[in-house]
């Protein structure tokens, strides 16, 4: 019986600078508010693969890694002075 060998295809949810985004094997694919929102993309598109016969690999990362270090929400040059 001959075998026929498919692919697997690797998610990573990576913090943006704003919000979220969601890589498939290096290419990015989406950006989204939240990293729950990248998951249930990724879940997604995840669900297509194994129903085309692929393995998958989700990475989403633990709370130490949510934060861009050093990053402000908003550069000084932005902010409003009210006076």
């Amino acid at each position: 019986m001959g075998s026929h060998v498919m692919g697997s295809h690797v998610y990573n949810v990576v913090k943006a600078p704003i919000g979220w985004a969601l890589f498939c094997d290096r290419e990015r694919i989406g950006g989204f508010v939240s990293s729950e929102a990248a998951l249930e993309a990724a879940t997604a598109f995840g669900a297509n693969a194994i129903r085309d016969g692929h393995s998958i690999q989700i990475n989403v990362p633990g709370p130490e890694l949510r934060e861009i270090e050093g990053f402000e929400s908003w550069p000084a040059r932005w902010h409003l002075d009210p006076k």
